[in-house]
């Protein structure tokens, strides 16, 4: 009897002492991480604008924000670079961390990327080509390329 009771008392022992949270090196199975999210292209950013109203903002993105909840916002910068960094204290896990863009450049061709990094490290990107744009109904200024990426990482 005693050694079955040695032999349960190290079996809970055991499995008490397993913790799966941040403290365990990896950052990412619960608590806080600090997520990145980045666009990049070979050419600047620009609104589109068609008989001198703006018909799009130079980005649309959508990301997971700081509680776990898609946010979506509308950014009109003439860079070639985009990021945002928050830190997310959503504890749920597995999370999807989504980030999407469409962003209109100055040139019709070239490329563009977005990334996503956890905790500093690239965690998932991907590359575009630009494509030209083309719009009905009156010259257009400004934007005449584009481009649409995303991105869906799993985060445990």
């Amino acid at each position: 009897m005693k050694q079955l009771f040695l032999i349960l008392a190290i079996v809970a022992f055991l499995f008490t002492g397993c913790d799966n949270d941040s403290s365990s090196g990896n950052g990412t199975s619960s608590g806080n991480v600090t997520l990145k999210y980045e666009i990049e292209s070979t050419s600047a950013f620009s609104p589109v604008f068609i008989s001198g109203a703006q018909l799009f903002p130079s980005l649309n993105v959508t990301y997971i924000n700081e509680t776990g909840q898609s946010q979506s916002e509308q950014i009109n910068t003439n860079t070639s670079t985009w990021s945002k960094t928050i830190q997310l204290t959503a504890t749920q896990r597995p999370i999807i961390i989504t980030f999407g863009t469409t962003a209109y450049t100055a040139n019709a061709s070239g490329t563009g990327v977005v990334r996503v990094y956890v905790n500093g490290v690239l965690k998932a990107n991907q590359n575009i080509q630009i494509t030209s744009n083309v719009f009905q109904g009156g010259g257009t200024t400004g934007a005449t390329g584009t481009f649409t990426g995303g991105i869906n990482y799993p985060l445990y």
